[in-house]
């Protein structure tokens, strides 16, 4: 489906969504917010509800937020960069660029040193720290060597489990500094802001956004109440961006456009690869929420974080993308679906309030309107032909056929003579095969060397079955012809 087509055929998902946003406001909590779907080309649909400062104007897309932890995305998107560059390694112990980092006790004698990859996968075994990390963002790089040096604390050993750790992208942020030679602030702008022309997004309240920049709210006796705005430092890597959903759908279809994988142009910032390989599952989350019914508004299950994004498993659509942030005054989230390009962001201006909630089930409803949950993997065109052969093959066996496609497993998985005489005996009962109408339609793909699908007899249905082998030209490995229920 193209993005115009996108463009005309969502009108009742988005009444839906926009009913969803609207509530948040209406509920009282949260003074405003803006928000955005997206698709692989723009803006599908935009809006703003309540206001952007108490008294003050509608927020809209063009309006700035604290975007909070969604600023991890930036973060390792960075790290990713230097990755990719060779100035930095995955598996480079931490203290190698924050020489302050060397001097932490583990909290074993066989502990492993803390990695940048460890760091990025929040496996590096530090707290959770969301409250007080929130409240350190201006912290200079003097006040932060003197936290590490006087110490910190893991509740794990390094690399074995999942801690959502603040600190741990702090320290990346000092990592980027170290390799680059360049403050991480003006890192990510030069490398990652101005090249995707997100002219809207930076780390104080001066963003040059169009229609301003949201104040941030506390709620306390039943009113809502402004929140002064903290300065740049070396906890802005945790969270410290100012963006506006106009510019973040410029990266959530950035990051979404790394799928497929696909040869062509790979002009950067960062490769497609290491886009995808921050949309990867580093380290499960647990316990998963459940998945319940998909129709009741359930939350998909957490699966693990990757670097800087969560990957999740809706129980209908499959993978998603997501991240939320949390900031004294501001709450925000984004999330997206790799397979088709469609996402929704939401930021608002009350403590804490992310949307998350609402934004899974906008996102839900455009999927629900526009995308089709049961497309199949792209097949390799052996895949397709082969497909065609065993067709062939059940309508008059051919041992020649059989020769060009069967690997040579496949005769001494089962006796030729006997596969043919259980085919036959098959037939036998859904009657003769009807000639299609066109093409069988392929009803589950679980990747492009297998496919599923249904042939039709005058009283019945066959299902068939293959999956290609590793070998080029690949040949068919499996081929099971069964009777459906």
């Amino acid at each position: 489906m193209t993005a115009a087509e996108h463009r005309t055929s969502s009108g009742g998902a988005l009444d839906e969504v926009d009913s969803l946003f609207r509530a948040l406001v209406d509920d009282g909590e949260v003074p405003g917010l803006a928000y955005g779907i997206v698709d692989r080309a723009g803006i599908v649909h935009a809006a703003g509800h309540g206001v952007a400062r108490l008294d003050g104007p509608r927020p809209d897309a063009a309006t700035a937020f604290r975007i909070a932890s969604m600023t991890k995305s930036f973060t390792a998107a960075s790290v990713m960069i230097l990755v990719d560059e060779g100035a930095v390694r995955l598996d480079d112990p931490v203290s190698r660029y924050v020489p302050e980092f060397g001097a932490v006790r583990l909290p074993t004698t066989d502990s492993p040193q803390v990695t940048v990859g460890m760091l990025l996968s929040m496996s590096g075994g530090l707290p959770t720290d969301d409250p007080w990390a929130d409240r350190q963002e201006s912290m200079s790089r003097e006040e932060f060597g003197r936290l590490l040096t006087d110490g910190v604390r893991f509740v794990g050993v390094p690399g074995t489990g999942f801690e959502y750790s603040n600190l741990g992208y702090a320290v990346l942020g000092q990592v980027i500094e170290a390799a680059s030679g360049t403050p991480y602030q003006e890192f990510v702008d030069q490398r990652l802001l101005r090249p995707l022309g997100m002219t809207a997004t930076g780390f104080d309240a001066s963003v040059a956004a169009p229609s301003g920049v949201a104040m941030g709210h506390s709620r306390l006796d039943g009113r809502w109440h402004p929140e002064a705005f903290s300065g740049p430092g070396v906890f802005s890597a945790i969270g410290g961006m100012f963006s506006t959903v106009e510019d973040l759908s410029r990266w959530v279809r950035w990051l979404a456009d790394a799928f497929p994988a696909r040869d062509g142009v790979d002009d950067g910032p960062l490769r497609r690869a290491s886009r995808r390989d921050m949309q990867q599952v580093h380290r499960a989350v647990l316990p998963p929420r459940p998945a319940g019914n998909p129709d009741d508004g359930a939350m998909p299950v957490t699966v693990g974080y990757g670097h800087g994004l969560m990957i999740q498993q809706d129980p209908v659509w499959g993978t998603v993308v997501a991240h939320s942030g949390g900031y004294p005054g501001f709450g925000s989230h984004m999330r997206w679906h790799p397979r088709t390009g469609l996402g929704v962001i939401v930021l608002t201006n009350a403590r804490y309030s992310t949307g998350r909630v609402p934004a899974a089930a906008a996102l839900r409803a455009v999927l629900t309107d526009l995308a089709d949950p049961q497309s199949p993997e792209a097949l390799w065109p052996e895949t397709v032909r082969a497909r065609t052969a065993v067709e062939g093959l059940l309508r008059g066996w051919d041992p020649a056929v059989a020769g060009d496609w069967f690997a040579d497993n496949v005769d001494l998985d089962l006796d030729p003579a006997h596969r043919r005489a259980e085919i036959e005996r098959l037939i036998g009962e859904v009657g003769p095969l009807l000639d299609p109408a066109g093409p069988e339609e392929v009803i589950r793909s679980e990747s492009p060397a297998h496919a599923v699908w249904q042939v039709r007899g005058a009283r019945g249905l066959l299902r068939c079955e293959i999956r290609l082998n590793p070998q080029d030209p690949p040949r068919i490995q499996t081929l099971d012809v069964t009777r459906e229920s």
